[in-house]
């Protein structure tokens, strides 16, 4: 079963930062270190390659560049001669090394050497990775520079994999630094380190900032102060109303250190700055090429680097063209294999992920890989026997793993290629049929294991796999059951999806069979992207690579199966229940309900298409003749020049980027009603996103045998317990706007029948009500009360409230929710900061039981590291170990919330954390109304089905003559599907398509 492919993978090496490491690992004081008899230093080309290539392994990159600095100075020295000045030259043996180094990477490795005259190669990492990610591309950044935080850029998949402190110890790594890793280590987000710097300075790179200013101080002013321009700003205001006057942190002697050293901050901040549009000598083929396998053998042996020498294989299957697949597997089979040569000294020293080379000691691995040997079957006898063997196997406790492999990550296009089964530890105590496997002609196998028919395979398989007294155990069961069932085949008796279970047992967690076989049995095994190249589908691989491919993914399926109920009851016993009772009797819900799809208007889509292209044209004129400016509105930089620089509006509402001032849609909200063009901004936005991403993409989406829309329903993604939706992400459909309400009237039902959509009605609301004992509210939802008019008149202190006042009680009990504070309250009702505040205090005395739950959360979060739903659910929180994780353990009612929520990054976790019983309580309901709801649709063969589910909402599509029954069914379960202290009250709406039925 092929795994979801990603985004195309760009390691960037920060080449100088890599090769220092690796010198001074070896060497005390740059003397000594690893060399070669006839003393050649290596020092710099074990480690760097070394750590090079246990990276690649981890990473499997499909694109590497290296980085290294110029001789010559660059623009920083010509600004500032003291510009690192301080530094030592490195000895002579370091250069000597790095030329050799840099020549196996570019002549035998064929990795693109990147240098820019007159530039760092800081700056070459930033233009690479800007380029490479606007260009599609994830990229990470390996280096132990912490100067490279300010590129992390989360949104787009921009991280550095960080080498801190000294050589890590074998069998770690580098750290994956993201935006909170960032604000974890420096205190402040990415786009905010360059202020930071531009503060306190650097002393390793002599960049002086403002005396006086240390690392506390200057994140504090930077919290105040969305950056140094702002900073000196609010300096300016402050000096402005006299000597005592002062502004957050901005006081006292403060005062006069910015002002005596503003140019030497924006001298630092010119230094600290990393640039991102540098021109670059050449454009670097950023893809990987073939590595010269016997020329990258020859060198090592020749620098007697024996331990590299017997891990050549790895290296051109890690950085040669095809990756870990087929063909790079086939080229390293052809390095000679040599006799031992003399090597370097013993040595204890580590560099990158793994320690020096010992004599004679070959190579740790991270865990043995299990020397498989898959039954091929081949012959209709093998079948029948195979068969006779899976029927024999009736314990629930050792269920038979199986997996379907297919030429498609969609199950509507997919062809069945093979299948495996695995029912035991032996290593030939699996099989797997080979079914759809190009001929051999196409393949070049020498000779070729016959493949069975399809129907052959399909007859024979049907009794075990339909029978739910024969228990399984799979991987994404979901996938593998629309593929059976594109096939006209029944799969029952799971016992245990491991996706699913994963998820459980840690909803953060990725939850990829290679991953999770990583970490419970220390080997990681091929997977598909690995195994298949571009362009390629699982019928091209050979028979032979694919049985043990599909081998090891059974056999490891077992072995997780087994491991990870176990691990489900040790955590406590609501989650094997939870998994059992909810989730996987869920998946078979959600895998008809894709697989039944839903119609869609593609000509009322192509009208409602031209009509918002005329709309957008209309927005574009209007707001460039309010700008009196020619400006392209889809262009980041241009808007922030135009808001910021030719209409000044109020730089400290945005934040500063890479490329100038933000003007994402949070910015553009806070200046709506500076500008007039700022409105027209953000309709254009919104509509132009309608359009691209549903209106635009629908049709593309239907599928020619149904004429319908398959979502994919994502069961093991988000961090709450609610479901997600892809291709398309019908999750994310607004509905404030007047074109995204008329989007759903695309989406029709079967031909004569009705769209039956039944809502939740304030669940989460009704759920933290339950889960708080909060009384005035119990009894509110009890009479049947209007819970958001009693906020407000609680608030007011009026016995009537208008409708305007009660959307005031709406906004504020559904923002307690979400940990909504005074500046956003104020800002989505319009009422002053002081009226929120005001508000927001007298809620907590209202309602002090919702506000000792929401704490109470929060303190368990921080103390046990998770919290639980009303079934039992865990969102696990994972806090630094040197900020709140130091918590851990501690008794819960002892923890100060006050200073624990000064944490930057983490306390924004502690919102989630309080938030997340809540959400995930609702999730929990609703998946167990889809399950016994489906259930009696089957039982009593009543003509509806379920088409979609959508947050607290689902949508059938009903014949006309059920109508009536469904609805009162759906209603009653929903209502029903978890006993709370409040009622659960449901909404339906029935409708000829979407938008009617909402």
């Amino acid at each position: 079963m092929p795994e979801a492919v990603t985004k195309p993978l760009l390691l960037l090496v920060d080449g100088h930062s890599l090769a220092f490491r690796s010198f001074y690992a070896f060497s005390k004081g740059g003397e000594g270190g690893l060399a070669t008899k006839d003393g050649r230093p290596t020092s710099v080309t074990y480690g760097f390659l070394k750590s090079l290539l246990d990276t690649g392994k981890t990473f499997k990159p499909q694109g590497v560049a290296i980085a290294f600095d110029t001789a010559e100075p660059t623009f920083r020295h010509k600004a500032d001669t003291n510009y690192k000045a301080h530094r030592d030259v490195a000895p002579e043996v370091f250069f000597q090394d790095l030329e050799q180094l840099q020549q196996i990477l570019s002549d035998q490795m064929k990795l693109p050497l990147c240098m820019a005259p007159g530039y760092e190669a800081d700056d070459v990492l930033g233009t690479l990775a800007n380029r490479a990610a606007d260009a599609g591309w994830g990229v990470r950044i390996l280096s132990g520079d912490r100067d490279l935080f300010q590129l992390v850029d989360n949104s787009r998949d921009i991280a550095v994999l960080y080498m801190g402190g000294g050589p890590y110890a074998k069998g770690s790594g580098p750290t994956l630094i993201q935006e909170d890793g960032v604000v974890s280590k420096l205190g402040v987000m990415p786009d905010k380190v360059v202020d930071l710097k531009a503060l306190t300075g650097d002393s390793s790179d002599n960049i002086p900032g403002v005396r006086g200013v240390g690392p506390k101080t200057a994140i504090n002013l930077l919290k105040d102060n969305i950056d140094l321009d702002a900073v000196y700003a609010t300096l300016a205001e402050v000096e402005a109303e006299g000597p005592k006057a002062s502004r957050g942190a901005i006081k006292g002697a403060l005062v006069g250190k910015l002002r005596s050293d503003r140019d030497n901050a924006y001298l630092s901040r010119m230094l600290a700055e990393i640039l991102v549009d540098i021109p670059l000598p050449k454009d670097p083929e950023l893809g990987l090429q073939q590595v010269d396998a016997e020329g990258l053998s020859d060198r090592l042996e020749d620098l007697e680097l024996n331990s590299l020498v017997r891990q050549v294989g790895g290296f051109v299957a890690t950085f040669s063209t095809g990756g870990y697949g087929a063909n790079a597997s086939s080229e390293a089979e052809k390095t000679p294999k040599r006799s031992p040569a003399k090597t370097n000294p013993d040595s204890t020293s580590s560099i990158g992920s793994a320690a020096a080379p010992q004599q004679g000691s070959g190579e740790a691995e991270v865990g043995a890989i299990p020397p498989l040997q898959p039954q091929l079957i081949e012959s209709n006898e093998a079948l029948q026997a195979l068969v006779q063997r899976l029927m024999d196997c009736t314990d629930p406790k050792a269920p038979i793993a199986v997996d379907t492999e297919t030429t498609d990550l969609n199950p509507f296009k997919a062809e069945l290629v093979g299948v495996g089964v695995c029912w035991g530890e032996a290593n030939d105590a699996l099989a797997y049929i080979p079914i759809g496997h190009k001929p051999p002609s196409e393949l070049s196998e020498a000779t070729p294991p016959q493949q069975l028919p399809l129907e052959t395979v399909l007859m024979a398989l049907s009794p075990w796999l339909a029978s739910p007294q024969h228990p399984k155990a799979l991987q994404n069961a979901k996938y593998d059951r629309l593929i059976l069932l594109r096939h006209g085949l029944t799969l029952n008796g799971v016992v245990i999806d491991t996706l699913l279970a994963d998820y459980l047992r840690d909803a953060a967690a990725k939850h990829g069979l290679d991953l999770m076989s990583e970490r419970e049995f220390g080997f990681r095994p091929t997977t598909y992207g690995d195994l298949v190249g571009k362009k390629q589908t699982f019928a091209d691989v050979a028979i032979e690579p694919a049985s043990l491919y599909c081998g090891m993914d059974v056999h490891v399926t077992r072995r997780l199966a087994l491991q990870l109920r176990q691990t489900l009851q040790a955590m406590g016993p609501q989650l094997l229940p939870l998994l059992e009772g909810v989730e996987q009797p869920l998946e078979p819900v959600l895998a008809q309900m894709e697989a039944t799809g839903i119609r869609i208007d593609v000509p009322y889509l192509k009208t409602l298409s031209d009509e918002l292209g005329s709309t957008l044209n209309r927005l574009e004129t209007d707001a460039k003749q309010v700008a009196e400016v020619d400006f392209n509105l889809a262009s980041p930089k241009q808007l922030g020049e135009l808001l910021f620089d030719t209409l000044g509006l109020d730089r400290k509402k945005s934040r500063r980027t890479k490329t100038g001032f933000s003007t994402d849609a949070t910015v553009l909200e806070k200046l709506e009603n500076d500008h007039p063009v700022v409105p027209l901004v953000l309709e254009h936005r919104v509509l132009s996103k309608l359009k691209s991403t549903y209106v635009d993409a629908l049709p593309q989406l239907v599928e020619a045998e149904t004429g319908r829309v398959h979502t994919d329903f994502n069961q093991a993604v988000t961090a709450t317990g609610r479901l997600s939706s892809s291709n398309p992400n019908l999750q994310n459909i607004p509905v404030r706007t007047e074109y995204s309400r008329r989007i759903r009237k695309a989406f029709l039902p079967q031909e004569g029948w009705t769209l039956l959509s039944a809502d939740y009605s304030q669940i989460e609301l009704r759920i933290l009500t339950h889960l708080s004992g909060e009384e005035v509210l119990q009894e509110a939802y009890s009479t049947g009360d209007d819970v958001h008019a009693l906020t407000a008149r609680l608030l007011l202190d009026k016995d009537d409230v208008s409708a305007d006042e009660r959307r005031l009680g709406k906004t504020i009990n559904f923002g307690v929710i979400y940990g909504m504070g005074a500046q956003r309250f104020a800002r989505e009702t319009g009422v002053s900061s002081a009226e929120a505040k005001e508000f927001l205090t007298k809620y907590k005395q209202r309602y002090p039981k919702v506000f000792a739950f929401l704490e109470l959360q929060e303190r368990l979060a921080l103390s046990r590291g998770y919290v639980e739903t009303i079934l039992g659910r865990r969102r696990p929180f994972h806090f630094d170990r040197n900020g709140l994780g130091r918590l851990l353990g501690k008794d819960p009612l002892e923890i100060d919330l006050d200073v624990a929520r000064r944490g930057g990054m983490e306390a924004q976790q502690l919102r989630a954390a309080a938030n997340a019983p809540i959400q995930g309580s609702s999730a929990d309901i609703i998946k167990v109304a889809m399950v016994q709801l489906q259930a009696v649709l089957l039982s009593q063969g009543i003509p509806a089905r379920l088409l979609l589910q959508v947050h607290d909402e689902l949508v059938l599509e009903v014949a006309p003559d059920a109508l009536d029954t469904t609805r009162n069914l759906v209603v009653n379960t929903m209502e029903n599907a978890v006993k709370l202290s409040v009622p659960l009250v449901v909404e339906t709406g029935v409708g000829r398509d979407w938008m009617e039925a909402k």
